[in-house]
């Protein structure tokens, strides 16, 4: 969950180059340090064609996070590629280097505002704990945590992948989530969000003597020929799915935590002959579970509907994602058949139908159940940010009318600030693939706010939980900023409307004569956000009047079109109803605007 002392109605200061290596540097001298006291420890691996050195200061950390890459280990003393230097302050006594920026820098993705160096990345987990940071000139890491205890099963059973997809990157490869297993003629790549039965089908297949190579998190390259390669010997089944593959039970971890919802099996060395370093990948399956029959069969999928199936979890979880990794995988979709692969409900012969479909593509293939979408496939990625307060009336119809606007290349964000009502549960029960924050309740600027750090489009829309945008909106928009690459912000105007009792919808007033900067009316580039900053937390209201305020004096390019690009609903229970001028800021706001001025004036 994200942190909401923000000092972010300003800019988020960017850190130099410099300051960035400088932290670099104290964190490899603190391990230093560290094993300086411990010994030197040395494991290396084969990671997607690449040795890398993992240098552990003492003993402590190795038996938590080796495992899992067991089945990578290469002989001592060989020539490293890339060094990773793993320590903790518990075993070693020694602390790490304090935090180098306020920690509401810090994105609950792990990305840090302000670190945007090219050549030194850097990474904060909260939920492990866990600082990642790496110099990509020399080719060295280091991963601290506080304690071994402190680790979650998602870092044991696939450690160091912050790391790992940096190096990956350097190397034109990809972590990517997702399962794969195959036979000698090649592998399929399953995506998916959990719980469609991409772990199910791995797992099964492995069972039944196929080759496995990931359950969770794997690489991918896409030339010369695509292909995948396994870095972790682990699966993940939920617990309440155990009870299908009981001869499993004596390969899984204990329990780290009490709540923990997934059982971690470490398939090493028990499955040695079947896990394999790398396959060509054949097709990208998409698994959608058919209880009402029995075979499984494949079908044809939207390019959109994978593309997004392949991003959707990748990009939420690894710090630095973006549209460069949006872009990779696109072209691996463009490159690679992709298919539905319809789990039927035998689950013992969906191995069977695996190994006949990598024989012959055309197997179990069903024709007419084509979905008909992919015109264009070029688009670019649009973060939606819909903030969240009580809004269980709307949310069903707010995320319908998103997926309404027929632009397939969607990122949907929803921040829950602390709703009271249901909003939760339907959201969490939403068809609809969205990225979920909770917070405490702080007001709809660190809502935002959350959502912009967190998003990784190249575009950012917002849109209020009881308002609509009109049909085809964010295509028009994009349309606008790809055309106009000198222009930041396109927006127009919007169009009260309340709901009559008859389910129609009531059009109130002029658009033109309505409040002028509605921030859902509009799309941003995400890099606007550096330039002017993020929405004012000390402003409840007015945020979005000061936030434009501060784009004027920045000289930010902004196109009006003389069109309605949003529609707000008035409903009596609206934020800014009732409320007076002073309570709505605009005097606050405007006052800001010339203390700003003055305070130039003066410098």
């Amino acid at each position: 969950m994200g942190n909401d002392n923000i000092p972010v109605g300003m800019n988020i200061p960017q850190r130099t180059e410099e300051e960035q290596v400088q932290f670099y540097n104290q964190c490899i001298n603190r391990f230093l340090k560290a094993a300086g006291k411990t010994g030197e420890i040395r494991h290396y691996y084969d990671i997607a064609g690449t040795n890398v050195c993992l240098v552990f200061a003492g003993d402590a950390l190795i038996p938590p996070l080796a495992p899992s890459l067991a089945h990578l280990r290469l002989p001592d003393e060989t020539e490293a590629d890339a060094t990773i230097h793993v320590w903790d302050s518990e075993s070693t006594g020694v602390e790490m280097v304090p935090p180098p920026c306020d920690k509401s820098h810090y994105t609950d993705r792990g990305d840090i505002w302000g670190f945007t160096s090219e050549r030194i990345k850097t990474a904060f987990h909260y939920s492990e704990f866990s600082v990642n940071v790496m110099d990509l000139k020399t080719n060295d890491a280091v991963y601290w945590v506080r304690k071994a205890e402190n680790l979650p099963y998602w870092a044991t059973s696939s450690p160091f992948r912050t790391i790992l997809n940096w190096w990956m990157e350097k190397n034109g490869a990809q972590l990517m989530h997702a399962a794969a297993v195959g036979t000698d003629d090649g592998a399929v790549l399953i995506t998916a969000k959990g719980g469609a039965g991409k772990s199910t089908t791995a797992v099964s297949s492995l069972l039944d003597g196929m080759k496995y190579l990931a359950d969770d998190y794997l690489v991918v390259k896409k030339d010369p020929v695509p292909k995948v390669y396994s870095i972790y010997s682990t699966a993940k089944i939920g617990v309440d799915d155990n009870h299908r593959f009981p001869e499993l039970d004596k390969y899984a971890a204990d329990h780290v935590q009490e709540d923990q919802e997934k059982d971690v099996l470490y398939l090493y060395p028990a499955f040695k002959d079947q896990i394999v370093k790398e396959l060509p990948i054949k097709t990208i399956l998409m698994p959608n579970i058919q209880s009402e029959q029995e075979e499984t069969t494949f079908s044809p999928i939207s390019f959109w509907r994978i593309n997004r199936a392949m991003s959707f979890t990748t990009m939420a979880q690894l710090p630095g994602a973006g549209t460069h990794t949006h872009d990779f995988f696109h072209e691996l979709c463009e490159t690679v058949p992709t298919m539905t692969l319809n789990l039927g409900s035998h689950i013992k012969q969906v191995p069977k139908a695996l190994r006949n479909h990598i024989k012959d593509p055309e197997y179990n293939f069903i024709k007419d159940a084509e979905e008909n979408i992919d015109e264009e496939k070029n688009l670019p990625l649009v973060s939606v940010i819909i903030p969240v307060y009580n809004g269980e009336k709307y949310i069903k119809e707010a995320v319908g009318n998103v997926a309404c606007q027929n632009y397939p290349n969607l990122e949907i964000i929803m921040i829950n600030d602390g709703s009271t009502d249901n909003s939760g549960k339907i959201i969490e029960n939403l068809d609809t693939d969205v990225r979920y924050f909770k917070r405490h309740n702080t007001g709809p600027s660190l809502a935002r706010n959350a959502g912009i750090k967190n998003a990784t489009g190249k575009y950012i829309a917002f849109l209020d939980i009881d308002d609509l945008w009109p049909e085809n909106n964010l295509s028009h928009l994009v349309q606008e900023l790809e055309n106009n690459p000198d222009i930041d912000v396109v927006r127009g105007f919007a169009q009260l409307f309340r709901d009559t009792e008859h389910g129609e919808k009531e059009y109130l007033g002029n658009p033109k004569e309505s409040y002028r900067f509605y921030i859902g009316a509009a799309l941003y580039r995400k890099s606007v956000f550096k330039k002017v900053g993020l929405f004012d937390p000390a402003l409840v209201f007015g945020e979005d009047t000061d936030w434009y305020y501060r784009s004027v004096e920045k000289e930010i390019s902004t196109k009006w079109l003389d069109e309605v690009t949003l529609f707000v609903r008035r409903h009596g229970e609206n934020m800014t109803e009732g409320k007076s001028v002073v309570e709505l800021n605009k005097l606050k706001t405007i006052k800001r605007a010339i203390d700003r001025k003055r305070s130039f004036e003066n410098r």
